[in-house]
């Protein structure tokens, strides 16, 4: 008897969930669709001295990872173009960066893949880092849309990659 109700049990949770599981059809879906303004915000660690190593008149920062938080804004244009700035907190430091050459394009497994730099307003001559590469995983909801997302790949010169985190945007304006 007990393992009836067990194998029943399990059948039960499997058909009710089966929907969830099933994948998604992401053909009809296009940037288009993912245009609007996001609030964007994040947290994870970085290692500096590779985001910034190489730009001229700043002095070597320490080798490591820090704890990082972000926020910001970005808009999508619905053509695979992106603007917007995000505020970065890392170790303590307070920075603004506005992203420069920013794209994105839907993925067959209706994500996005994201690449773009950031021009650093606060050092010597506001240099560009980058380019940086995102996959961002769309969350539809009656009324909205998120989209979370993780940094995923090396910066120049950073082989084994300078940062680690994960973000969600969300959506406020078409």
């Amino acid at each position: 008897m007990k393992r009836i109700v067990s194998v029943t049990m399990f059948s039960a949770c499997l058909l009710a969930v089966s929907p969830v599981v099933r994948a998604q059809d992401c053909s009809n879906l296009t940037n288009y669709d993912y245009r609007g303004t996001y609030t964007i915000s994040g947290s994870g660690w970085a290692d500096v001295s590779k985001l910034l190593a190489g730009i001229p008149g700043l002095p070597p920062m320490p080798a490591g990872f820090v704890p990082m938080s972000w926020l910001g804004v970005e808009t999508l244009d619905g053509h695979g173009g992106a603007t917007g700035w995000v505020s970065v907190n890392s170790a303590g430091t307070q920075m603004s960066a506005s992203f420069v050459d920013k794209t994105y394009s839907v993925q067959p497994d209706c994500s996005l893949r994201v690449t773009f730099s950031m021009k650093i307003n606060e050092l010597p001559g506001n240099p560009v880092i980058g380019p940086f590469l995102r996959i961002m995983v769309p969350v539809f909801k009656p009324g909205s849309l998120e989209l979370h997302m993780i940094w995923k790949g090396n910066a120049p010169g950073a082989p084994t990659g300078p940062a680690v985190d994960s973000g969600i945007a969300y959506r406020i304006s078409m």
